[in-house]
């Protein structure tokens, strides 16, 4: 009875000791100019009882990798830290020691087996400030453990920034691991991948919608490039639109009431609205020119698309209220792929130079052009929900693997290792 109780056992979350101290107070704010990162202390994981072997040092490496990630930490050297850097506590804790070695918050961290279950509990500290932040306990089976992890760092940022982790979000992407393309599912990290589809055909573009429950992607089982759409948790199929010609590139509005994707025109493809079941089409642009790829932005009322008008794709914003239309991007002979940031300020895109694809980040008004790889061949950009990072395809070795970087283009990690290609990452929203 009790390893079913563990199966179905959601985590379980306690507050340490008392109320969170400085609730509401934010000790990094991620949106100033001056944002840098801040020296954290984790001191040795604490052995708080019966621990299968490894799972502390596995802990502390998949703790490490998703602070790192974050880019909001400089991790200070274990050699550095205060000669008694072991499991800290509120009563323990000496912020003058910890200070003296350059620490500027401190995260303790203990883990302790208890039959089938495991429990994992912190406790954050602002050195600089001489504080107590918070503590949580997290409690689940031994299977559950990295979540455990990924839902503690969500909140150590939380607590720190105001803002949330990213750390329990999802990356949908299409890989030919199959022999065909297909849409699969996986943790930021690459861990816990689930197919999404099955068809035996080729599956692209997948569109996350705004609850995080279902995706959009284009299917050429019928031997048209048609609109479906996949339920993550019942795995169930919907056919959307299969009118004749390219129902492509899809992309659900920010409210999740209407869908912007590529069509057929006369001679050409436009840009068309549909509703959510996929009827009423609407057809927002009227010209000989092709369109590809639609970006919503966040308020919703402009959208960003590719056309080759100008005789080499570039990058057109659209303003949906006035029907208005401005060209966004004019160096580079191939522009592609825009991808609006959720916070509104940037739009990162696609740049062919001498043969390879670098990503680039623009703001709307056309200003502040950066580019942010450096090497290799780069595709596809996805914005996290944060706004602070970036997902996307690049072929550095023989095969294209899923990357993440920072909004400036810092990092970038490597998710996916396989031999195979893996491309198009759709970065989900916020789940519950």
């Amino acid at each position: 009875m009790k390893s079913v109780f563990l199966s179905f056992l959601v985590v379980i979350v306690t507050v340490l000791s008392h109320p969170i101290a400085g609730k509401g107070i934010i000790y990094i704010d991620i949106n100033s100019p001056q944002i840098r990162r801040f020296y954290l202390a984790l001191p040795a994981i604490k052995d708080l009882g019966q621990l299968p072997q490894g799972m502390k040092e596995e802990v502390e490496k998949n703790l490490t990798q998703v602070l790192i990630i974050s880019d909001l930490f400089y991790l200070m050297e274990k050699v550095k830290l205060p000669q008694q850097a072991v499991y800290v506590t509120e009563e323990s804790v000496d912020f003058g020691a910890w200070g003296d070695a350059g620490a500027e918050f401190l995260l303790s961290v203990g883990l302790k087996a208890e039959g089938d279950a495991i429990s994992i509990e912190f406790r954050l500290f602002d050195v600089v400030q001489g504080v107590y932040i918070a503590g949580k306990r997290y409690r689940g089976s031994q299977g559950e453990m990295r979540g455990m992890v990924c839902k503690m760092a969500d909140e150590v940022i939380q607590q720190l920034t105001g803002e949330r982790g990213i750390f329990q979000t999802k990356i949908a992407f299409v890989t030919d691991r199959t022999g065909n393309k297909e849409i699969a599912l996986m943790d930021i990290d690459g861990r816990n991948e689930k197919m999404v589809t099955h068809s035996g055909s080729i599956n692209i573009s997948p569109a996350w919608h705004p609850d995080g429950r279902s995706l959009l992607y284009t299917c050429f089982q019928r031997r048209n490039p048609d609109l479906y759409q996949a339920f993550i948790s019942t795995g169930s199929i919907a056919l959307l639109s299969a009118a004749p010609g390219p129902n492509a590139t899809p992309a659900w509005s920010p409210d999740g009431k209407r869908i912007a994707l590529m069509m057929r025109g006369r001679d050409n493809t436009e840009i068309y609205l549909l509703n959510p079941q996929g009827k009423d089409p609407l057809q927002l642009t009227r010209s000989w020119d092709n369109k590809v790829s639609p970006a919503w932005s966040p308020d919703g009322k402009q959208i960003a698309f590719v056309s080759d008008r100008s005789g080499n794709p570039q990058i057109y914003i659209l303003d949906l209220a006035t029907r208005k239309l401005r060209r966004l991007t004019y160096e580079g002979r191939y522009n592609c792929s825009p991808a609006w940031s959720p916070k509104g300020d940037k739009i990162a895109f696609a740049r062919e130079e001498e043969g390879r694809f670098h990503l680039y980040t623009i703001r709307p008004d056309g200003t502040d052009v950066k580019r942010l790889t450096k090497e290799g061949s780069n595709e596809n950009p996805s914005w996290a929900p944060n706004g602070r990072h970036i997902a996307f395809a690049s072929r550095m070795g023989g095969s294209y693997d899923i990357y993440i970087m920072t909004a400036d283009g810092g990092g970038p990690w490597k998710v996916t290792t396989s031999e195979f290609n893996e491309t198009e990452p759709a970065w989900s929203p916020w789940l519950q």
